[in-house]
């Protein structure tokens, strides 16, 4: 299965998440994770009961990178986030079940505009997703 297909070069970092802290996580098992032999999850919630895993999350989209050029991805999951000033963003995450690939992340109200997400926040990541 081909997750997302990038034409251009990768940009600098940005700020996905204006500076907010993030203190709730849902996440939603969409079209892409539904054909999965095995989904890993129907929805997963992270709060601040699984601190770790809430700044594991916070991380990541810190870290994301400004991707330039066309998308053109399927969805595996819908990442909903709850922001510390009652604030909610909505956003394609694309984690794939396998080593050395990096996530894709995308903000829903500009679904054309992609981040990647460095190798090793998408390995930490990938082990709440399919083995949390």
């Amino acid at each position: 299965m081909i997750l997302f297909f990038v034409v251009g070069i990768v940009g600098c970092n940005s700020d996905v998440l204006n500076g907010k802290e993030m203190v709730g996580i849902k996440i939603e098992c969409a079209d892409g994770c539904k054909t999965m032999k095995t989904p890993p999850f129907t929805e997963k919630i992270v709060t601040y009961e699984n601190v770790d895993e809430l700044r594991i999350f916070q991380r990541a989209n810190s870290k994301a990178v400004k991707m330039q050029g066309e998308l053109d991805y399927s969805v595996m999951f819908f990442m909903y986030l709850s922001f510390e000033d009652g604030t909610q963003k909505k956003f394609v995450l694309n984690v794939a079940d396998e080593d050395g690939r990096t996530a894709l992340l995308v903000d829903t109200a500009d679904s054309g505009q992609g981040y990647t997400i460095p190798k090793d926040q998408t390995n930490e990541l990938r082990k709440i997703i399919y083995n949390g």
